[in-house]
């Protein structure tokens, strides 16, 4: 998953919307429904409804073992559980009644050496079960490819935006279901 730092331009303190946030798979196909606006002011809480529909299609599939790299997974995994695992938080993201969910959050590998020593170890992939040889910065490949589309999304209205988003994010996943055989 990733926000976009680039994604606003100057002037944004105008702006409602300040970036974007996506989730993806580990080969960054992205999630449906995996994208939303980031708002100035809101902390965490759209970032969590990010990962409702993924986690909890994956948790109903069977699935029990979660890794989320993120560059500032450190902050981010703090109270998770807490806002969206349980039935006291306002709104459960992910019910778990058939068992315990593993959640495990990681910094992506290009990041880790921003983050201090400790925290670079307590959260890096290489120390992770499961994940192999990871770098978990694929997410960040999207915006490679996505960040033109700030400047004509900037200034849309919200149904027109999130129209020309999907379209952008769909085609993007077409294009990797059309040449993951290579």
């Amino acid at each position: 998953m990733a926000g976009d730092p680039g994604y606003s331009p100057e002037g944004a303190k105008a702006l409602d919307i300040t970036g974007i946030f996506s989730v993806s798979c580990r080969h960054i196909f992205i999630c449906p429904n995996g994208v939303i606006d980031l708002h100035k002011g809101e902390r965490y809480r759209y970032a969590d409804m990010c990962f409702a529909g993924p986690l909890n299609a994956s948790y109903a599939a069977g699935l029990r073992y979660f890794v989320i790299t993120y560059d500032i997974a450190c902050k981010y995994k703090i109270n998770f559980k807490s806002r969206c695992c349980t039935p006291n938080c306002s709104f459960i993201l992910i019910p778990t009644p058939k068992g315990e969910i593993n959640l495990v959050f990681c910094v992506n590998k290009f990041h880790q050496e921003s983050h201090d020593d400790s925290c670079a170890a307590k959260n890096a992939l290489d120390y992770t079960k499961y994940v192999g040889r990871t770098c978990g910065e694929g997410v960040e490949t999207v915006w490679a490819q996505m960040n033109w589309l700030r400047y004509s999304t900037r200034e849309m209205s919200v149904g027109s935006r999130i129209e020309t988003l999907s379209e952008h994010f769909n085609d993007w996943n077409w294009q990797k279901t059309l040449g993951i055989g290579e």
